[in-house]
């Protein structure tokens, strides 16, 4: 029964240590999304700024914002380009095939061509493509119904100024006395936010529920580092167009 419990143990201080870091990778790669959107679309849209004091809910509450204004952009610049650029298009393209023929099938393809080789700018097919700020939008909402959204980010991990790129160098820094404080006091904490009226042991339940926190910010970190990549290729491919 002890092993188990030492298990249950491990399991939900080391499912907090990846939150830690999942939150720090996520802060990390919207801000390089936040800078790829700014430079493209010439928007002022701020930077997140995540400390060990943050608090979870500000957090994710700040992303969200985000990615609202983002879309706000993105559907602003779309409907621009409707009105103005494809009904231009689509205007004359009219004209051109009225005057040779009064067929109504032949001028509804050709509108349907128009529409397709109009041109749209690279970040607004990225980011329209597979609706990636409203899947992101809708994953963020759902993290933020569990029940951790009053801690703060060093409830979960904290490190060592100094040796936050060498984990195992930072553990060993620190008093055994201090560590042993710190891992009691975390471990309290997460119980007692995510423990569940019938469970018989909390700490078990608590590694199960943060566990499914930390999976289901994966699919996050992996949509945003996608559109990254490919807005980054995207950029790369129109500037070499542009170039010849």
């Amino acid at each position: 029964m002890s092993s188990e419990s030492e298990k249950d143990k491990e399991r939900l201080i080391q499912a907090a240590k990846i939150f830690f870091f999942h939150v720090q990778d996520l802060a990390s790669v919207t801000n390089t999304l936040t800078e790829l959107f700014n430079r493209s679309m010439n928007t002022q849209i701020l930077l997140m700024a995540v400390k060990n004091n943050s608090n979870i809910k500000d957090f994710f509450e700040q992303m969200l914002k985000i990615f609202k204004e983002m879309q706000s952009v993105v559907d602003a610049r779309h409907d621009k380009i409707q009105k103005e650029s494809l009904c231009s298009k689509v205007a004359m393209a009219m004209c051109s095939v009225f005057q040779k023929s009064t067929n109504v099938e032949e001028l509804h393809q050709s509108a349907k061509e128009v529409f397709k080789s109009a041109h749209t700018p690279v970040i607004i097919s990225v980011l329209n493509s597979s609706n990636i700020l409203g899947s992101l939008e809708s994953s963020l909402s759902h993290l933020m119904k569990f029940p951790i959204m009053n801690l703060q980010l060093s409830d979960f991990y904290t490190e060592d100024t100094k040796e936050q790129s060498d984990v195992t160098t930072s553990e060993r820094t620190r008093s055994p006395g201090s560590s042993k404080t710190t891992m009691i006091d975390t471990l309290k904490k997460l119980q007692d936010v995510l423990k569940t009226e019938d469970s018989k042991n909390p700490t078990e339940s608590a590694a199960d529920l943060l566990e499914q926190i930390v999976k289901a910010m994966g699919p996050i970190l992996e949509i945003l580092q996608k559109a990254i990549k490919t807005m980054e290729m995207n950029i790369s491919a129109f500037k070499k167009a542009s170039d010849k």
